[in-house]
C-alpha cells in the first residue's frame, strides 16, 4: 500500500506566527528555495500536496518533544483521518528527522510505515556547543542569518526590559531546541585540550552540559526495517573542538572555550556521517554533497524505498 508522505523540514524550515508573530500562516518562508525543489521531486513520483503529500510545519525554536506533541502528532492524526490511512511515511530533513524519530519512539510507532531521515544529526552536532555553551553562532547562511537576527532582536529586547539575565541565558531561552542538538553520549568525546603537547579528551559524561533528549532517545531501539537514512559526505564538517580549559566562568564555556575546530570530510558540512547513521546501519546510503544537496540527490534512493521504480540502487 502507498501510504501518504509527511515531510518535516529542518531548522529554519518553517515560518509563521508561531515562529515570528505577524508572519501569518505556516509556510517554508525563507526556506522556500531549499525545500520547494524537493517537493517537486516527490511530485514527479506521483505525490500531490494535500492529497497524499503533506508538510508538517512547526516552531523549530522549541524542544523536539514539545514540537512533536504540539505539531507533528496532531498533524499526523489529521492526515490519517483525511486519507483514511492507518499509517504514514515520514520524511524528515535534518532536525525534522529527529521529530520523526521522537514520534516513532515516544508517540505512535504503529502509525509509521517508514521513517526516512535525510542529513539528520542522530548523535548530535558539535556546532551546538558554540551556541549552548557560549552564545555564539558558528555559521549561518544569509537566509538563516536574516531570520535569526530578527528573532534575536525581539527576544533580547523583551528580556532586557522584563528581566536582567545573562546574554547566554537569553540565547538559551530563545532557542531551547539547540540543547537537543548537542552531541549525545553515543557521539563520544568531542572536546579536548592540550596538556604539554598531549591531547587530553574531556569526557562527555563529565561535561556540565549534556543532551538528555538524545541520550534518552538512544535507549529506545526502533524497528530497523522501518528506518532509512540518507547521509552526506565530501564536505568539511566540524567534528571536535580544541578548548582552553583555563577559561571558564559561571555561565559560558564552563567545559572550555573553543580555540580551534577540527573537521572531517566524512560529513555534509553540518552533520558527520557517523552522527547521521547513529546506531542504525541496516538501511542507508551515503551521497556526495552538502546538507542541502543530498535532498535533491536522494531521488533514486527515495524511489526505491517508496517502491516507485524497479531500478537497482546500491545500499551501502
Amino acid at each position: 500500500m502507498n501510504y501518504p508522505i509527511v515531510f518535516v523540514p529542518g531548522l529554519f524550515g518553517s515560518l509563521g506566527d508561531d515562529v515570528i508573530h505577524g508572519t501569518g500562516e505556516f509556510s517554508f518562508g525563507f526556506a522556500e528555495k531549499t525545500y520547494r525543489p524537493f517537493i517537486r521531486i516527490l511530485n514527479e513520483m506521483g505525490y500531490v500536496e494535500g492529497l497524499n503529500l503533506f508538510i508538517s510545519y512547526y516552531d523549530w525554536k522549541i524542544r523536539v518533544l514539545d514540537a512533536v506533541d504540539r505539531y507533528l502528532f496532531p498533524n499526523i492524526e489529521k492526515i490519517k483521518k483525511k486519507t483514511r490511512a492507518d499509517k504514514v511515511v515520514i520524511i524528515g530533513h535534518s532536525l525534522g528527522g529527529l521529530l520523526g524519530r521522537a514520534y516513532m519512539s515516544c508517540f505512535s510507532p504503529s502509525s509509521v510505515d517508514k521513517l526516512i531521515m535525510i542529513g539528520t544529526p542522530n548523535l548530535g552536532a558539535v556546532n551546538a556547543y558554540y551556541f549552548w555553551s557560549g552564545g555564539q553562532i558558528p555559521y549561518f547562511t544569509s537566509r538563516e542569518n536574516t531570520l535569526y537576527e530578527e528573532l534575536k532582536a525581539r527576544f533580547i529586547s523583551h528580556y532586557n526590559i522584563m528581566e536582567k539575565i545573562n546574554y547566554v541565558e537569553i540565547m538559551r531561552r530563545m532557542f531551547p531546541v539547540v540543547e537537543d542538538l548537542l552531541p549525545s553520549y553515543e557521539y563520544g568525546d568531542y572536546l579536548f585540550y592540550d596538556a604539554n603537547g598531549i591531547r587530553m579528551e574531556v569526557p562527555i559524561e563529565d561535561m556540565s552540559i549534556r543532551n538528555e533528549f538524545l541520550n534518552g532517545l538512544g535507549n529506545m531501539r526502533l524497528d530497523p526495517n522501518k528506518l532509512f537514512i540518507i547521509a552526506g559526505s565530501g564536505v568539511e564538517t566540524n567534528s571536535d573542538i580544541l578548548v582552553d580549559r583555563e577559561y571558564r566562568d559561571k555561565v559560558k564555556w564552563r567545559d572550555g572555550k573553543p580555540l580551534e575546530v577540527y573537521k572531517t570530510k566524512h560529513g555534509d558540512g553540518t552533520v558527520t556521517i557517523d552522527s547521521a547513521l547513529g546506531y542504525i546501519w541496516s538501511n542507508h546510503i551515503v551521497l556526495d554533497g552538502n546538507h542541502t544537496d543530498i535532498l535533491y540527490r536522494s531521488s533514486e534512493y527515495l524511489s526505491l524505498v517508496l517502491g516507485k521504480n524497479k531500478a537497482s540502487c546500491k545500499m551501502k
